[in-house]
């Protein structure tokens, strides 16, 4: 019974916590320019085929909006995509920071940004390896 007794206390403090706010920081929000770009490198063989493609970012305080602007011959989509998902960065203190982004439930990550870099106008994104997309703020 004692050892059950400390289990129990931590559930209920655990419980009694709120969970804290994803943060979602400000200077994120607005429209912003986007350029994905890969490797010609990283296809061998591929010929005849753009490996950059333009489109848009656009942040709000609880939803991302992205808009691919796809193209025939475009590595990425031959067609344009848009899709308003949810979105929070994560924090690292041991790692890069990262943008998170969910399609359908906001509990669960859809997409992992990495954060290369981050200026007040311009943000540099990672996806997988070799996908690197380039934020511009309009």
């Amino acid at each position: 019974m004692k050892r059950i007794l400390p289990f129990y206390l931590v559930v209920f403090i655990f419980s009694c916590t709120s969970t804290p706010e994803k943060p979602r920081p400000e200077d994120w929000q607005g429209n912003w320019k986007a350029v994905w770009e890969t490797p010609p490198e990283s296809y061998p063989g591929i010929e005849d085929v753009e490996f950059t493609m333009t489109g848009n970012f656009v942040f709000d305080a609880d939803s991302l909006t992205v808009q691919a602007n796809g193209f025939d011959g475009c590595i990425f989509h031959s067609d344009t995509l848009t899709h308003t998902q949810s979105w929070y960065v994560v924090k690292s203190v041991t790692s890069q920071d990262s943008l998170l982004v969910s399609f359908n439930d906001p509990g669960q990550v859809g997409l992992t940004y990495k954060i290369n870099s981050k200026s007040a106008d311009k943000i540099v994104l990672q996806m997988l390896d070799d996908i690197f997309i380039t934020l511009s703020k309009q």
